[in-house]
């Protein structure tokens, strides 16, 4: 585990969702924002490696303690923010810190403005030759979509999402659409729900489907484990919330829904295998991942899920999604899920995360790197 030679005074930025919730935000728009149980492990985590820890929670108070040159006794934020508005919501206390100069944890604010936006994502992994799957974009709400030509380049099974959304809101079973005669509907529901963002239309991958958690600086970035992920949907088919399905005769879901993460509990919600890094394919996936992790600029930690084309020997790891925040529940959360798993207790992975932060410091001119 990383030593320090003496005690950090680090800011701890969170949003906190009961303070959002208590204002009449709803659960969905709060899906993302640190839960009690995310703020006092990561706190009692600073604590533990006996640093002293100043909680600003959110952006608003982090604004009155740069207006007041505060932060001039901070050494390290530990970036939590995961924002409420806009589609760069992610990225705006990363902004703010850069502008005043002070060193934070995690990707800088242009790599998780680009990460929250699925379609701009792979857009970057095409450019790069990283594997993804083939995709359209369907405008926002209100302007013009012409369907028949959307479909030129894609093929079914497709599976629709809007583009900035996270924690599977928005995702039902319906959302893997099998015929080209339910794609208007769907897509058009989506658009009503999403206004302010395009929904993406992307081939859907039929293999397992992998997260992989990496830790470190861009230039030296480690796997630390992966994580095979399963499926529970009671409501089963391709219908609606309450188990209808639908006209296809029900198939399995075979994908994460909005039901399977609200938090049910063991054998009610995601299931995970560990993936042993040593097996050939868990490799590929893992160099992908690795992969992507550089070219998006991500640092000191990320999560990269990755899913395999078909089922078959011979199936692609195409990315999926990454996470350049990611949930830090110490435990559910599939990060912390795979370090217990390769054997790092959670003070360690937060040791390690402000190890990777440090190393930006520019000691010669007492500046900041990146």
């Amino acid at each position: 585990m990383p030593t320090f030679e003496e005690p950090l005074t680090i800011a701890f930025i969170y949003d906190p969702k009961a303070h959002y919730l208590e204002r009449g935000y709803s659960e969905t728009d709060c899906a993302d924002l640190a839960d009690e149980v995310t703020i006092n492990a990561v706190s009692n985590a600073l604590h533990k490696l006996g640093h002293n820890v100043v909680h600003v929670p959110g952006i608003k108070p982090l604004v009155g303690h740069l207006a007041a040159g505060e932060q001039k006794s901070w050494d390290l934020v530990f970036n939590f923010s995961e924002g409420v508005r806009g589609s760069a919501r992610e990225s705006q206390v990363p902004a703010l810190l850069e502008a005043y100069g002070v060193l934070y944890t995690f990707s800088d604010a242009a790599t998780l403005s680009m990460c929250i936006d699925k379609a701009k994502t792979k857009m970057l992994l095409e450019h790069y030759h990283i594997p993804t799957s083939p995709f359209a974009l369907v405008p926002r709400y209100g302007l013009e979509a012409n369907y028949t030509s959307l479909l030129k380049g894609i093929s079914f099974p497709l599976f629709a999402k809007p583009v900035a959304a996270s924690t599977s809101n928005g995702i039902l079973p319906s959302n893997k659409i099998t015929r080209p005669e339910d794609l208007e509907k769907t897509a058009e529901k989506l658009r009503s729900q999403f206004k302010s963002q395009e929904i993406m239309l992307e081939e859907f991958l039929g293999g397992t489907e992998y997260t992989v958690a990496i830790l470190g600086p861009n230039d030296a970035p480690r796997v630390l484990g992966a994580l095979e992920v399963t499926w529970y949907n009671p409501e089963g088919g391709n219908g609606d919330a309450h188990g209808k399905g639908g006209e296809d005769g029900g198939d399995s879901i075979d994908f994460a829904t909005c039901f399977s993460k609200v938090g049910r509990g063991p054998g009610q919600d995601i299931g995970t295998i560990h993936a042993d890094l040593k097996d050939p394919l868990v490799k590929k996936v893992a160099d992908v991942a690795v992969s992507t992790y550089r070219v998006l600029g991500c640092r000191d930690g990320a999560r990269v899920d990755v899913r395999l084309s078909s089922q078959k020997n011979g199936g692609v790891p195409n990315v999926i999604e990454v996470n350049p925040l990611f949930g830090l529940r110490d435990d559910v959360s599939l990060f912390t899920v795979i370090a217990r798993n390769n054997g790092m207790e959670y003070h360690e992975l937060i040791a390690e995360i402000i190890t990777s932060a440090r190393q930006r410091r520019n000691v010669e001119d007492g500046g900041i790197i990146g």
